[in-house]
């Protein structure tokens, strides 16, 4: 069997190395961008397990959260607080009522892509909490968490997967494309014709310069590869 020529060497070690990353990036990464979450009072929650008509979400930073399914009413408990969520409405579009403690109701509405909060005289509440220094900043009539916190909390439909995973593909996608282009003349060259640059030039042959420039630009795009990839968490 005959041996591989020397000058593919290189890159038979830059793709095992390339292949044996995204194995271990793949799998490593796999439950972060499969595993649904949602966030309460900037803390991150995730699934740990279901007991009878019970489910509980842990978190890092916080106690847990147990939410109990009891048809069409959910109770969210925070902090031995109970929140009950009614689910009022389907269409046109899903309406709930959220009863607080304190004896408080508020309507919460899907729109769109987005929950929407209204207190008892139909004034929607803002989207948005104030934090400083990683602090809650709430007005005197403000309720501690939002009523479309309580609603994502209690549906799991209204949890997230973090991550943008398909930027990982394109990274992996840059990366072979910079080495060809920094490593191979021919590709190089393949390069050049397809940009039709020779069409217009007395002499159809890349310059030292033009070669120059691919070794520049196959390590450039390899660079913003490997950022591209950090952005994909």
């Amino acid at each position: 069997m005959n041996s591989i020529p020397k000058k593919h060497v290189p890159t038979l070690i830059f793709l095992v190395c390339v292949v044996v990353v995204s194995l271990l990036v793949g799998i490593l990464s796999r439950p972060y961008f499969t595993e649904p979450i949602f966030y309460v009072d900037q803390h991150k929650y995730t699934y740990d397990h279901e007991q009878g008509n019970q489910i509980t979400y842990e978190s890092s930073t916080a106690d847990p959260i147990q939410v109990t399914v009891n048809q069409q009413k959910r109770t969210v408990s925070i902090d031995q607080q109970n929140y009950v969520i009614t689910h009022i409405a389907s269409t046109p579009i899903a309406t709930y009522n959220v009863a607080y403690p304190n004896d408080h109701q508020y309507t919460v509405e899907q729109q769109s892509e987005q929950l929407l909060s209204y207190d008892e005289t139909g004034k929607m509440l803002s989207p948005v909490n104030m934090y400083v220094d990683s602090q809650r900043v709430m007005e005197d009539d403000e309720e501690h968490y939002t009523p479309a916190t309580l609603v994502t909390a209690a549906y799991p439909e209204y949890h997230h997967t973090p991550g943008t995973p398909v930027l990982l593909f394109i990274a992996l996608a840059g990366l072979i494309y910079g080495w060809c282009s920094f490593y191979y003349p021919k590709f190089q060259k393949f390069q050049f014709l397809l940009s039709l640059r020779w069409i217009w030039l007395k002499d159809p042959e890349p310059s030292e310069f033009y070669y120059l420039m691919c070794k520049i630009g196959g390590i450039a795009c390899m660079i913003v590869a490997i950022w591209a990839a950090f952005q994909a968490f």
